[in-house]
């Protein structure tokens, strides 16, 4: 898992190393693009992943939020996804809400002490256990593994599409922009296959199947822009998208919101509110009714 989370950020990691040389550019200037930015990130590229675990793990005491959305003809999905980790050991929430239907509710709760890790059951899920809460044993690998967490799950996953859309043609990064303002703007096209091999969205298998292969090669305009000191501000995916009889459009965004304190955790339920998950196997049960539920 923590090779695949290496992989899955690689993208964002040689943005971060690009922004550094980036900022010594005239501020309103315009930075390599086509075959030059081609050659400029590619070669920032390898540095970059040596760095990359360092740099996500020293992401801590932050709030950052994600808005998901994807419509596919009539039928579409809406969540914001907010989180904060926080302290030493860290304690991590994400709160996650369906934009389309307000009882879709589902909030993860890992505290950094004790053996278990906690999640709310909103409204549309209450079938599923008899108490609002469950607790289940906390994965064996602790919290070092930042893409297997919720809070950073979907950048994760558009960093992962970004980076194949580059290992494939160097040419989808389009250019980079240094702003008034010291900050940087990086633009990249990942052809929309990406995104659905990538699973930026899971989308269910008969649903794909009804995409074609020339609206899966539309490009999906992507954004990447970073302070002064190379950290992200937001990632953005935004694209319409026509063809084969289907109208698509989708818009991801993450960003990172601010500084988390304790004040940003809840506290552990009380236990006459929560159903044990005591083993993996009640815990893949839960999670395969769960999905049942969700439609995935």
């Amino acid at each position: 898992m923590a090779k695949r989370a290496v992989k899955a950020i690689s993208a964002v990691s040689a943005v971060l190393v690009l922004a550094s040389a980036c900022g010594q550019a005239r501020a309103g200037t315009a930075l390599p693009d086509g075959d030059q930015a081609a050659s400029y990130v590619g070669a920032k590229f390898e540095k970059a992943m040596s760095k990359l675990e360092d740099s996500i793990l020293d992401a801590r005491d932050v709030t950052n939020s994600a808005d998901a959305y994807l419509r596919i003809d009539d039928k579409y999905v809406h969540n914001l996804i907010t989180s904060a980790r926080t302290g030493s050991p860290e304690s991590r929430v994400v709160h996650n809400r369906s934009q389309k239907n307000p009882d879709e509710i589902i909030d993860s709760f890992t505290p950094a002490d004790g053996p278990v890790e906690y999640l709310y059951l909103g409204p549309a899920y209450k079938s599923l256990e008899p108490t609002p809460w469950v607790s289940m044993p906390k994965p064996d690998a602790g919290l070092v593994q930042p893409c297997a967490w919720g809070g950073v799950l979907t950048a994760c996953k558009m960093a992962d599409a970004v980076d194949a859309s580059y290992a494939a043609d160097k040419k989808a990064v389009r250019g980079a922009k240094s702003m008034g303002d010291g900050t940087t703007e990086l633009t990249v096209n990942v052809p929309f296959s990406q995104f659905l091999d990538k699973r930026v969205e899971v989308i269910p298998a008969d649903l794909q199947a009804k995409i074609g292969a020339d609206l899966r090669k539309d490009p999906v305009p992507t954004t990447i822009r970073l302070n002064p000191d190379g950290s992200l501000i937001e990632f953005v995916m935004n694209a319409k998208l026509q063809g084969g009889g289907h109208n698509i459009e989708l818009r991801y965004d993450f960003r990172f919101t601010g500084k988390a304190s304790a004040q940003d955790l809840p506290k552990p339920p009380d236990a006459t509110q929560v159903t044990a998950l005591p083993d993996a196997a009640a815990k893949q049960d839960f999670y395969a009714r769960l999905s049942q539920l969700q439609g995935n």
